[in-house]
């Protein structure tokens, strides 16, 4: 038997023994899951679960609604409020899991201090790897006892779930905002209420002043540091320890963004500002700071000094070229003076020589920090007619909780794309596609995935309203695919990317073709998977099944599956020996993608030369190109035969009179085309 014969053979029985496997363990996980719990239903005895001490509760009805506990008085014997729940739901708009919103059904007395929680339903893709993994450990317990004057941060006030960063802050944000909105409505004299109420009159004085009356005051104190070679650097310190005062000062999007990071690094101490300006020819550097109260000096460590934003947002705006936050040492006492030092010389770490500022807290912040009374004397008269925490409509946090700087990043990725697109140009692709792997890949994790679709059709477009950079990503998709076809997978697809890295480094040798039958057959596997996981979305609601299917969520954010380990190894392996395997055979995204591929006007073009030319078929990485034609529907517009087209190379440089009279039997030919 011919060795080209055998190899053939052999990769036939390889690609079936595959993907008969991969399938069959992908239909035993899915049959697993949809006997899966459904979302809880509210009863009597979940009630009690999250309010113990009531003895009856009403049905849920008012506006907020809510459930009212009630337990006898022993004076008067007649049932008395005690405390509401209610459901993160009725309470829009929700905070955004890592796949979906998370419905919690939440307890609070009369003095706004949670009594418990209960998640009701959620379909994080963790799940399927953890089990129930919010409800059944020490995450929830949490709650209990905490007043909602409290900030509920991750990683400070609430411990988080590791490898679950997204699904705890959501929670914790989610009932902490519902539980405010709640209070507001229900529990006018709360020590909440009140505390917002002398808050926002506070914040609407230094609201209304300019950057310059905040020099004034002492809340900005604006620093001019000589370098040893003449050169200044200029720092801008403020205090932002409260919520309202950090939002104020750099914007929301920015202070939330350092909230978290600070958050998430160390557990406790407030936030100072450090606005970044000059002509210094060196560079500023965190480790250069400290900060001295007496004898004590607290030089500033990495994990204590979080990147705040651009400064463009907020008091901040246009007085400082960036912008970064120290969290400062909890031992210092903010009713205190404190110092700010800085190393202009030797070694860094060291604090030979230096320059220094005073700094000290002024009343109103240090009151909005500390929860102090404000002194009535600092405050003006003003309508007390401000809410914390009102809802402005479903979609106003896509704008005023922009990530902008995120944006910015994408908005030049997606520049890069279509330049390399647009040019053809092979440098510029490769380029991108670096960028893609590393930023959205790694770095980010915003890539497009089926999971969009299937989120979709659970939740609907609510699931967009307030992730900017992901519905910019989603709209090029939808847009370029519709007018020029995939472009999404030539170069914005982070695992499409991986997989073009790995057939350019393994050796050509390796590289193989499946036979064309089998090739044909098997690019319906993945409209298959495509219509199984809308399927299973639609009818149940309640599953997460998607990353069984997409590799992207296992790499990019380090699953702790063997499972997911072992299915993306499979096609790890798969795409060594046949190019861009997951995205001909496997992928539900591009199945999608190819179908709107349809009714896309702009193709390439086609020529004579192509009726003979085999050039662009062998180099193709998706097996699209069969002769002539173009399965449309399964190119990726990689580029790789429009610039051969172009760049009129191979066949196509020659006219069509010169081939004519190199093919054999050309009368033939053109009569079986």
């Amino acid at each position: 038997m011919p060795f080209s014969i055998t190899v053939k053979r052999f990769f036939q029985h390889c690609f079936i023994s595959v993907s008969t496997l991969i399938l069959s363990v992908l239909t035993l996980i899915a049959a697993a899951h949809v006997s899966a719990q459904p979302p809880i239903e509210v009863t009597e005895e979940i009630l009690r679960e999250v309010f113990p001490e009531a003895e009856q509760f009403t049905p849920k009805e008012g506006a907020p609604p809510v459930y009212k506990a009630l337990r006898e008085n022993p004076e008067s014997n007649e049932l008395e409020t005690i405390g509401y729940l209610f459901e993160t739901p009725d309470l829009p708009p929700e905070e955004i899991g890592y796949s979906a919103p998370i419905d919690v059904l939440v307890g609070m007395d009369l003095r706004g201090t949670l009594t418990g929680i209960k998640i009701l339903h959620y379909i994080e893709s963790y799940r399927s790897i953890r089990g129930d993994f919010i409800n059944s450990e020490y995450f929830p317990d949490q709650f209990e006892d905490k007043n909602i004057v409290e900030g509920f941060r991750i990683g400070r006030d609430v411990d988080g779930i590791s490898r679950a960063t997204i699904t705890a802050w959501a929670v914790s944000r989610g009932v902490r905002n519902a539980a405010r909105r709640i209070a507001e409505s229900y529990l006018s004299d709360s020590e909440f209420v009140a505390l917002t109420s002398a808050d926002a009159v506070a914040l609407q004085v230094l609201a209304g002043q300019s950057w310059e009356d905040m020099e004034e005051n002492g809340l900005v104190v604006n620093w001019a540091i000589t370098q040893p070679d003449g050169t200044e650097l200029h720092l801008a310190l403020a205090f932002i320890g409260h919520d309202g005062l950090g939002e104020l000062l750099v914007g929301e999007v920015d202070y939330s963004r350092a909230d978290r990071e600070a958050s998430a690094r160390v557990r406790d101490g407030n936030m100072l500002l450090v606005g970044i300006d000059g002509n210094s020819s060196q560079p500023f550097r965190q480790e250069r700071l400290a900060v001295q109260q007496g004898e004590a000096i607290y030089p500033i460590e990495r994990r204590r000094f979080v990147y705040v934003g651009s400064a463009d947002y907020g008091k901040i705006a246009d007085q400082v070229r960036f912008a970064g936050a120290m969290v400062l040492d909890p031992n210092i006492d903010l009713n205190q003076p404190f110092e700010v030092l800085y190393n202009t010389g030797g070694r860094v770490g060291e604090f030979g020589t230096i320059a220094r500022t005073s700094y000290q807290v002024p009343q109103i912040p240090l009151a909005l920090a500390t929860g102090q009374p404000i002194p009535p004397e600092l405050l003006p008269e003003y309508e007390d007619d401000l809410t914390a925490f009102q809802n402005e409509g479903l979609y106003a946090s896509l704008i005023n909780d922009a990530p902008w700087m995120e944006v910015a990043i994408l908005l030049v990725l997606l520049a890069m794309v279509m330049t390399a697109f647009l040019r053809k140009s092979a440098g510029i692709r490769w380029a991108t596609l670096v960028f893609t792997l590393v930023y959205l890949g790694f770095m980010d994790g915003g890539f497009v995935s089926v999971s969009h679709i299937t989120n979709f059709v659970k939740i609907g477009p609510s699931m967009f309203r307030s992730d900017l950079p992901q519905l910019l990503i989603i709209v090029f998709t939808v847009v370029t695919t519709l007018f020029w076809g995939r472009v999404f997978c030539s170069s914005l697809c982070p695992f499409g990317a991986l997989q073009d890295f790995i057939a350019h480094l393994t050796p050509r040798h390796f590289q193989k073709e499946l036979p064309a039958g089998i090739h044909d057959k098997a690019i319906y596997i993945k409209y298959l998977v495509l219509a199984f996981l809308i399927i299973m979305a639609i009818s149940f609601t309640n599953l997460s099944l998607f990353q069984y299917f997409e590799p992207f969520g296992t790499i990019f954010y380090f699953s702790q599956s063997y499972v997911l380990w072992g299915i993306l190894a499979a096609f790890i392996l798969a795409s060594i020996f046949v190019s861009r395997f997951y995205c001909r055979y496997a992928c539900p995204l591009g199945a999608a993608l190819g179908v709107m591929a349809f009714v896309s006007p702009w193709r390439i073009k086609r020529v004579p030369q192509c009726d003979v030319c085999k050039v662009c078929e062998h180099s193709c990485p998706t097996g699209a190109i069969r002769g002539p034609k173009i399965d449309f529907k399964e190119c990726v517009r990689c580029d790789i035969c429009e610039s051969k087209l172009i760049a009129r190379s191979g066949v196509c440089q020659h006219d069509m009179e010169t081939v004519k009279v190199r093919i054999k039997h050309w009368d033939a030919l053109g009569a079986a085309n």
